[in-house]
Protein backbone atom coordinates (compact mmCIF):
# COMPACT_ATOMS: atom_id res chain seq x y z
CA UNK A 1 0.00 0.00 0.00
CA UNK A 2 1.35 3.45 -0.94
CA UNK A 3 1.93 5.92 1.96
CA UNK A 4 0.06 8.85 1.66
CA UNK A 5 1.23 12.15 0.85
CA UNK A 6 -0.45 15.35 2.45
CA UNK A 7 0.19 18.07 0.57
CA UNK A 8 -0.97 21.70 1.60
CA UNK A 9 -2.27 24.06 -1.86
CA UNK A 10 -2.00 27.67 -0.51
CA UNK A 11 -4.12 29.84 -2.76
CA UNK A 12 -3.82 33.87 -2.08
CA UNK A 13 -6.98 33.58 -3.93
CA UNK A 14 -11.10 32.48 -3.87
CA UNK A 15 -11.33 29.40 -5.02
CA UNK A 16 -14.25 29.97 -7.43
CA UNK A 17 -11.56 32.53 -8.96
CA UNK A 18 -11.68 31.78 -12.99
CA UNK A 19 -8.07 32.02 -12.65
CA UNK A 20 -8.26 29.34 -10.30
CA UNK A 21 -10.96 26.86 -11.92
CA UNK A 22 -9.53 27.17 -15.44
CA UNK A 23 -6.30 26.44 -15.33
CA UNK A 24 -4.38 25.51 -11.87
CA UNK A 25 -7.61 23.40 -10.71
CA UNK A 26 -7.42 21.18 -13.53
CA UNK A 27 -4.78 19.68 -12.29
CA UNK A 28 -5.79 19.02 -8.52
CA UNK A 29 -8.85 17.93 -10.03
CA UNK A 30 -6.79 14.99 -11.96
CA UNK A 31 -5.93 13.98 -8.19
CA UNK A 32 -9.55 13.58 -6.95
CA UNK A 33 -10.64 12.00 -9.24
CA UNK A 34 -8.18 9.19 -9.11
CA UNK A 35 -8.68 7.00 -6.10
CA UNK A 36 -5.46 4.93 -6.56
CA UNK A 37 -3.63 8.39 -5.55
CA UNK A 38 -1.43 8.37 -2.61
CA UNK A 39 -1.38 12.66 -3.18
CA UNK A 40 -3.97 14.03 -0.33
CA UNK A 41 -4.82 17.86 -0.11
CA UNK A 42 -5.38 20.47 2.31
CA UNK A 43 -6.25 23.45 0.15
CA UNK A 44 -5.95 27.10 2.06
CA UNK A 45 -7.83 30.35 -0.15
CA UNK A 46 -8.62 33.69 0.64
CA UNK A 47 -12.60 34.36 0.40
CA UNK A 48 -14.44 37.89 -0.58
CA UNK A 49 -17.56 38.30 1.32
CA UNK A 50 -18.83 39.66 -1.77
CA UNK A 51 -18.48 36.74 -3.73
CA UNK A 52 -20.46 33.96 -1.50
CA UNK A 53 -20.56 30.37 -2.67
CA UNK A 54 -23.35 29.65 -5.41
CA UNK A 55 -25.49 26.23 -4.62
CA UNK A 56 -23.56 24.95 -7.88
CA UNK A 57 -19.99 25.86 -5.92
CA UNK A 58 -20.84 24.67 -2.72
CA UNK A 59 -22.18 21.17 -4.35
CA UNK A 60 -18.64 20.94 -5.90
CA UNK A 61 -16.83 21.50 -2.79
CA UNK A 62 -18.83 18.39 -0.96
CA UNK A 63 -18.16 16.33 -4.18
CA UNK A 64 -14.35 16.97 -3.78
CA UNK A 65 -14.61 17.09 0.32
CA UNK A 66 -16.09 13.51 -0.14
CA UNK A 67 -12.84 12.80 -2.62
CA UNK A 68 -10.68 13.49 0.02
CA UNK A 69 -10.00 17.50 0.13
CA UNK A 70 -10.02 19.10 3.07
CA UNK A 71 -10.60 23.45 2.58
CA UNK A 72 -9.44 25.82 4.82
CA UNK A 73 -11.02 29.33 4.19
CA UNK A 74 -9.84 32.54 5.27
CA UNK A 75 -10.41 36.08 4.89
CA UNK A 76 -9.37 38.06 2.53
CA UNK A 77 -8.37 41.61 3.55
CA UNK A 78 -8.68 43.99 0.32
CA UNK A 79 -6.42 46.92 -0.33
CA UNK A 80 -2.77 47.14 -1.92
CA UNK A 81 -1.06 48.08 1.57
CA UNK A 82 1.36 46.80 3.25
CA UNK A 83 -0.58 46.26 6.23
CA UNK A 84 -3.45 44.54 4.69
CA UNK A 85 -0.88 41.90 3.08
CA UNK A 86 0.89 41.39 6.89
CA UNK A 87 -2.98 40.90 7.97
CA UNK A 88 -3.24 38.38 5.15
CA UNK A 89 0.44 36.69 5.87
CA UNK A 90 -0.34 36.36 9.25
CA UNK A 91 -3.79 34.57 8.84
CA UNK A 92 -1.86 32.09 6.18
CA UNK A 93 1.19 31.52 9.00
CA UNK A 94 -1.91 30.45 11.92
CA UNK A 95 -3.12 28.53 9.49
CA UNK A 96 -0.37 26.71 8.08
CA UNK A 97 1.31 26.11 11.49
CA UNK A 98 -1.97 24.39 12.78
CA UNK A 99 -1.34 21.68 9.65
CA UNK A 100 2.25 21.11 10.25
CA UNK A 101 1.77 20.28 13.59
CA UNK A 102 -0.74 17.30 12.59
CA UNK A 103 2.91 16.52 10.31
CA UNK A 104 2.32 18.15 7.16
CA UNK A 105 5.09 19.87 5.47
CA UNK A 106 4.74 20.31 2.20
CA UNK A 107 3.19 23.44 0.60
CA UNK A 108 2.05 24.42 -3.04
CA UNK A 109 1.65 27.75 -3.72
CA UNK A 110 0.06 29.85 -6.99
CA UNK A 111 1.54 32.76 -8.24
CA UNK A 112 4.48 34.98 -6.93
CA UNK A 113 2.37 37.21 -4.38
CA UNK A 114 1.25 33.32 -2.77
CA UNK A 115 4.67 32.41 -3.35
CA UNK A 116 5.98 34.68 -1.30
CA UNK A 117 3.44 34.57 1.44
CA UNK A 118 4.63 30.41 0.73
CA UNK A 119 8.06 31.36 1.40
CA UNK A 120 7.72 33.05 4.91
CA UNK A 121 5.63 30.18 5.69
CA UNK A 122 7.78 27.58 4.55
CA UNK A 123 11.30 28.60 6.44
CA UNK A 124 9.31 29.77 9.35
CA UNK A 125 7.46 26.58 10.01
CA UNK A 126 10.84 24.11 8.26
CA UNK A 127 8.50 23.03 4.90
CA UNK A 128 9.49 22.12 1.51
CA UNK A 129 7.75 24.53 -1.52
CA UNK A 130 6.38 24.22 -4.67
CA UNK A 131 6.41 27.57 -6.39
CA UNK A 132 4.03 26.76 -9.52
CA UNK A 133 3.27 29.32 -12.36
CA UNK A 134 6.17 31.82 -10.63
CA UNK A 135 6.22 35.13 -12.62
CA UNK A 136 7.77 38.25 -11.39
CA UNK A 137 5.13 40.37 -9.96
CA UNK A 138 7.36 43.13 -8.20
CA UNK A 139 9.05 43.69 -12.25
CA UNK A 140 5.66 43.21 -13.64
CA UNK A 141 4.19 45.85 -11.07
CA UNK A 142 6.87 48.05 -11.53
CA UNK A 143 7.09 48.03 -15.67
CA UNK A 144 3.04 48.78 -15.46
CA UNK A 145 3.84 51.87 -13.28
CA UNK A 146 1.71 50.46 -10.62
CA UNK A 147 4.81 50.46 -8.35
CA UNK A 148 7.79 52.74 -8.47
CA UNK A 149 10.92 51.30 -8.34
CA UNK A 150 12.33 52.56 -5.69
CA UNK A 151 8.76 52.16 -2.94
CA UNK A 152 8.65 49.65 -0.63
CA UNK A 153 6.11 47.32 -2.34
CA UNK A 154 8.61 46.69 -4.90
CA UNK A 155 11.69 46.18 -2.78
CA UNK A 156 10.22 44.31 -0.13
CA UNK A 157 8.23 41.89 -3.13
CA UNK A 158 11.33 41.73 -5.52
CA UNK A 159 13.71 40.49 -2.33
CA UNK A 160 11.36 37.88 -0.99
CA UNK A 161 10.61 36.60 -4.45
CA UNK A 162 14.44 36.26 -5.03
CA UNK A 163 14.71 34.46 -2.31
CA UNK A 164 11.77 32.21 -2.68
CA UNK A 165 13.33 30.95 -5.56
CA UNK A 166 16.18 29.85 -3.79
CA UNK A 167 14.54 28.42 -1.20
CA UNK A 168 12.06 26.29 -3.35
CA UNK A 169 12.34 22.46 -3.51
CA UNK A 170 10.54 22.93 -7.20
CA UNK A 171 9.72 25.92 -9.04
CA UNK A 172 7.45 25.79 -12.09
CA UNK A 173 6.73 28.67 -14.82
CA UNK A 174 5.97 28.83 -18.03
CA UNK A 175 8.95 30.07 -20.45
CA UNK A 176 12.54 29.30 -21.31
CA UNK A 177 13.31 32.78 -20.31
CA UNK A 178 12.61 31.77 -16.67
CA UNK A 179 14.35 29.14 -16.62
CA UNK A 180 17.53 31.01 -17.68
CA UNK A 181 17.03 33.54 -15.51
CA UNK A 182 16.67 31.23 -12.47
CA UNK A 183 19.58 28.50 -13.77
CA UNK A 184 21.86 31.19 -15.61
CA UNK A 185 21.24 34.76 -13.82
CA UNK A 186 20.68 33.58 -10.25
CA UNK A 187 21.88 30.36 -9.65
CA UNK A 188 19.01 28.65 -8.33
CA UNK A 189 19.44 25.24 -6.92
CA UNK A 190 16.04 23.86 -7.18
CA UNK A 191 14.39 21.60 -9.56
CA UNK A 192 12.30 24.14 -12.72
CA UNK A 193 9.87 22.36 -14.58
CA UNK A 194 8.65 24.58 -17.91
CA UNK A 195 5.19 24.33 -17.08
CA UNK A 196 3.08 27.07 -19.32
CA UNK A 197 -0.68 28.08 -18.43
CA UNK A 198 -2.52 25.28 -18.83
CA UNK A 199 -5.74 25.50 -21.02
CA UNK A 200 -9.08 23.58 -20.27
CA UNK A 201 -9.23 22.47 -23.56
CA UNK A 202 -12.01 20.11 -23.61
CA UNK A 203 -14.20 23.40 -23.13
CA UNK A 204 -12.42 25.36 -25.41
CA UNK A 205 -12.86 22.98 -27.88
CA UNK A 206 -15.13 24.31 -31.09
CA UNK A 207 -18.38 23.20 -31.83
CA UNK A 208 -19.30 24.52 -35.27
CA UNK A 209 -23.32 25.09 -34.14
CA UNK A 210 -22.59 27.18 -31.34
CA UNK A 211 -20.41 29.22 -33.42
CA UNK A 212 -23.36 29.99 -35.66
CA UNK A 213 -25.90 30.37 -32.65
CA UNK A 214 -24.10 32.96 -31.44
CA UNK A 215 -22.65 35.00 -34.47
CA UNK A 216 -26.30 34.78 -35.30
CA UNK A 217 -27.06 36.37 -32.04
CA UNK A 218 -24.54 39.39 -33.10
CA UNK A 219 -26.04 39.90 -36.62
CA UNK A 220 -22.61 38.67 -37.99
CA UNK A 221 -22.68 37.87 -41.68
CA UNK A 222 -20.23 35.47 -43.62
CA UNK A 223 -18.05 38.28 -44.59
CA UNK A 224 -17.18 39.65 -40.85
CA UNK A 225 -14.45 38.20 -39.88
CA UNK A 226 -14.15 38.97 -35.81
CA UNK A 227 -11.09 40.09 -33.76
CA UNK A 228 -11.85 38.73 -30.60
CA UNK A 229 -10.80 39.93 -26.80
CA UNK A 230 -11.98 38.23 -23.79
CA UNK A 231 -10.50 40.73 -21.12
CA UNK A 232 -9.58 43.89 -19.21
CA UNK A 233 -8.19 47.58 -20.31
CA UNK A 234 -5.75 49.21 -18.86
CA UNK A 235 -3.25 48.84 -15.75
CA UNK A 236 -1.32 45.76 -17.20
CA UNK A 237 -3.24 45.83 -20.36
CA UNK A 238 -3.30 47.86 -23.24
CA UNK A 239 -6.12 50.57 -22.73
CA UNK A 240 -7.41 52.69 -25.42
CA UNK A 241 -4.61 51.34 -27.73
CA UNK A 242 -6.24 48.20 -28.05
CA UNK A 243 -9.28 50.13 -29.87
CA UNK A 244 -7.27 52.01 -31.87
CA UNK A 245 -5.42 48.87 -33.02
CA UNK A 246 -9.44 47.96 -34.23
CA UNK A 247 -9.58 51.44 -36.06
CA UNK A 248 -6.69 51.34 -38.14
CA UNK A 249 -7.67 47.43 -39.41
CA UNK A 250 -11.06 48.01 -39.58
CA UNK A 251 -10.23 51.57 -41.72
CA UNK A 252 -8.43 49.20 -44.33
CA UNK A 253 -11.37 46.45 -44.24
CA UNK A 254 -14.75 47.66 -43.46
CA UNK A 255 -16.13 44.26 -43.03
CA UNK A 256 -13.66 43.64 -39.85
CA UNK A 257 -15.42 43.16 -36.65
CA UNK A 258 -14.36 43.57 -33.11
CA UNK A 259 -16.04 41.06 -30.45
CA UNK A 260 -15.12 41.92 -26.81
CA UNK A 261 -15.78 40.08 -23.28
CA UNK A 262 -15.07 42.13 -20.32
CA UNK A 263 -15.59 42.73 -16.83
CA UNK A 264 -15.68 46.30 -17.75
CA UNK A 265 -18.90 48.30 -17.87
CA UNK A 266 -20.26 49.00 -21.15
CA UNK A 267 -19.65 52.70 -20.99
CA UNK A 268 -16.07 52.41 -20.07
CA UNK A 269 -15.77 50.28 -23.13
CA UNK A 270 -18.04 52.70 -25.20
CA UNK A 271 -15.09 55.43 -24.18
CA UNK A 272 -12.47 53.71 -25.20
CA UNK A 273 -14.04 53.05 -28.51
CA UNK A 274 -15.01 56.31 -29.06
CA UNK A 275 -12.19 57.95 -28.49
CA UNK A 276 -10.43 55.61 -31.34
CA UNK A 277 -13.68 57.39 -33.46
CA UNK A 278 -14.78 53.60 -34.09
CA UNK A 279 -18.57 54.09 -34.78
CA UNK A 280 -20.63 51.63 -32.17
CA UNK A 281 -22.09 48.98 -35.03
CA UNK A 282 -18.36 47.85 -35.22
CA UNK A 283 -18.16 46.55 -31.97
CA UNK A 284 -19.52 44.16 -29.48
CA UNK A 285 -19.69 44.37 -26.16
CA UNK A 286 -20.89 41.36 -24.11
CA UNK A 287 -20.07 39.85 -20.30
CA UNK A 288 -20.10 36.22 -19.35
CA UNK A 289 -19.14 33.77 -16.78
CA UNK A 290 -16.62 31.82 -17.14
CA UNK A 291 -19.28 28.95 -17.21
CA UNK A 292 -20.49 30.36 -20.95
CA UNK A 293 -17.20 32.09 -22.10
CA UNK A 294 -16.20 29.62 -24.45
CA UNK A 295 -19.22 30.21 -27.34
CA UNK A 296 -17.94 33.77 -27.52
CA UNK A 297 -14.44 31.90 -28.26
CA UNK A 298 -15.57 30.01 -31.05
CA UNK A 299 -17.51 33.24 -33.01
CA UNK A 300 -14.38 34.74 -33.40
CA UNK A 301 -11.45 34.31 -36.26
CA UNK A 302 -8.53 35.43 -34.74
CA UNK A 303 -7.52 36.03 -30.68
CA UNK A 304 -6.18 39.19 -29.15
CA UNK A 305 -3.16 39.60 -26.26
CA UNK A 306 -3.00 42.75 -25.04
CA UNK A 307 0.17 42.87 -23.05
CA UNK A 308 2.20 45.76 -23.53
CA UNK A 309 6.03 44.68 -24.23
CA UNK A 310 8.50 45.50 -21.53
CA UNK A 311 11.36 43.83 -19.87
CA UNK A 312 9.55 41.62 -17.65
CA UNK A 313 7.14 40.35 -20.35
CA UNK A 314 9.30 37.70 -21.40
CA UNK A 315 8.30 35.90 -18.30
CA UNK A 316 4.49 35.61 -18.89
CA UNK A 317 2.11 32.69 -19.63
CA UNK A 318 -1.30 34.15 -21.02
CA UNK A 319 -3.82 31.36 -20.20
CA UNK A 320 -5.74 33.33 -23.33
CA UNK A 321 -3.21 31.46 -26.04
CA UNK A 322 -4.00 28.10 -25.09
CA UNK A 323 -7.58 29.24 -25.45
CA UNK A 324 -7.41 30.17 -28.40
CA UNK A 325 -5.59 27.74 -30.20
CA UNK A 326 -7.53 25.17 -28.30
CA UNK A 327 -10.40 26.82 -30.12
CA UNK A 328 -9.11 26.63 -33.21
CA UNK A 329 -7.99 30.27 -33.38
CA UNK A 330 -4.90 32.34 -34.29
CA UNK A 331 -4.18 35.20 -32.92
CA UNK A 332 -1.93 38.46 -32.31
CA UNK A 333 1.31 39.03 -30.10
CA UNK A 334 2.57 41.62 -29.10
CA UNK A 335 6.35 40.89 -29.37
CA UNK A 336 8.44 39.85 -26.10
CA UNK A 337 6.02 38.68 -24.69
CA UNK A 338 5.81 35.50 -23.23
CA UNK A 339 6.86 32.57 -25.81
CA UNK A 340 3.97 33.23 -27.30
CA UNK A 341 5.53 35.68 -29.83
CA UNK A 342 7.61 32.56 -30.90
CA UNK A 343 4.99 29.70 -31.50
CA UNK A 344 3.13 32.48 -33.15
CA UNK A 345 5.47 32.64 -36.15
CA UNK A 346 7.46 29.44 -35.73
CA UNK A 347 4.37 27.06 -35.82
CA UNK A 348 2.60 29.54 -38.18
CA UNK A 349 -0.44 29.99 -35.70
CA UNK A 350 -0.71 34.32 -35.39
CA UNK A 351 1.11 37.55 -36.24
CA UNK A 352 3.70 39.34 -34.22
CA UNK A 353 3.72 43.20 -33.62
CA UNK A 354 6.14 45.18 -31.83
CA UNK A 355 3.53 47.35 -30.26
CA UNK A 356 0.09 48.54 -31.03
CA UNK A 357 0.76 51.64 -33.16
CA UNK A 358 -0.14 52.71 -36.60
CA UNK A 359 2.78 51.71 -38.29
CA UNK A 360 2.88 48.21 -36.79
CA UNK A 361 -0.44 47.48 -36.96
CA UNK A 362 -1.19 48.39 -40.57
CA UNK A 363 2.05 46.42 -41.70
CA UNK A 364 0.95 43.44 -40.12
CA UNK A 365 -2.10 44.07 -42.10
CA UNK A 366 -1.56 41.27 -44.97
CA UNK A 367 0.18 38.83 -42.43
CA UNK A 368 -3.85 38.78 -40.70
CA UNK A 369 -5.70 39.17 -43.91
CA UNK A 370 -3.21 36.14 -44.71
CA UNK A 371 -5.14 33.81 -41.71
CA UNK A 372 -8.74 35.02 -42.80
CA UNK A 373 -8.29 34.19 -46.62
CA UNK A 374 -6.67 30.22 -45.58
CA UNK A 375 -9.27 27.29 -45.78
CA UNK A 376 -10.83 27.84 -42.22
CA UNK A 377 -11.09 24.14 -41.32
CA UNK A 378 -7.91 23.44 -41.39
CA UNK A 379 -6.40 25.82 -40.35
CA UNK A 380 -8.44 25.65 -36.95
CA UNK A 381 -7.32 22.25 -36.53
CA UNK A 382 -3.95 23.18 -37.39
CA UNK A 383 -4.05 25.71 -34.68
CA UNK A 384 -5.83 23.24 -31.87
CA UNK A 385 -3.14 20.44 -32.46
CA UNK A 386 -0.31 23.08 -31.80
CA UNK A 387 -2.71 24.37 -28.70
CA UNK A 388 -2.73 20.92 -27.52
CA UNK A 389 0.95 20.26 -27.65
CA UNK A 390 1.64 23.28 -26.05
CA UNK A 391 -1.21 23.96 -23.49
CA UNK A 392 -2.96 21.60 -23.40
CA UNK A 393 -4.20 19.21 -20.44
CA UNK A 394 -2.50 15.93 -20.98
CA UNK A 395 0.77 17.28 -22.46
CA UNK A 396 1.46 19.62 -19.33
CA UNK A 397 -0.39 17.65 -16.41
CA UNK A 398 2.68 14.82 -16.11
CA UNK A 399 4.82 17.53 -15.45
CA UNK A 400 2.86 18.73 -12.54
CA UNK A 401 2.70 15.37 -11.28
CA UNK A 402 6.51 15.51 -11.97
CA UNK A 403 6.93 18.34 -9.90
CA UNK A 404 4.72 17.27 -6.90
CA UNK A 405 6.33 14.07 -6.96
CA UNK A 406 9.40 16.56 -6.60
CA UNK A 407 8.36 18.17 -3.67
CA UNK A 408 7.26 15.04 -1.56
CA UNK A 409 10.20 12.59 -2.68
CA UNK A 410 12.40 11.09 0.28
CA UNK A 411 10.52 13.28 2.50
CA UNK A 412 9.14 11.88 5.85
CA UNK A 413 5.93 13.11 6.82
CA UNK A 414 6.83 13.97 10.55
Amino acid sequence: MKQEKKVIIYLYNRLFDPLIQSNFWLYIKDYLDDPESSVRFHLITYEDEKFPLTPDQQELVNKWKNQGLEWTALTWHPGMGLKQKFIDLWNGLLAVRRLRSKGLKHIVTLGSVAGTFGYVIARVLFMRLFLYQFEPHSELSRDAGAWAGDSPQFRISYALERRATHFATVIASGTRFMRERLKDEWGVKGKFIQIPTVANDRKFNMDQSLRAKVRDELGLKDENKVIFYPGKFGGLYYGVETAWLFRWLSDIDPDLRMLVVTPHTDDEVHALFDTAGVARDRYFIRHSSYDDIHRYYFAGDIGLITIPPGPSQFFRSSIKVGEYLCSGMPFINPWGVSEDYLYATEKDVGVVVKEFSETEVVDAWPRIRRFFEMDQEPLRAHCREVGLGYRGFDALNPRFKEAINCLTENSNES
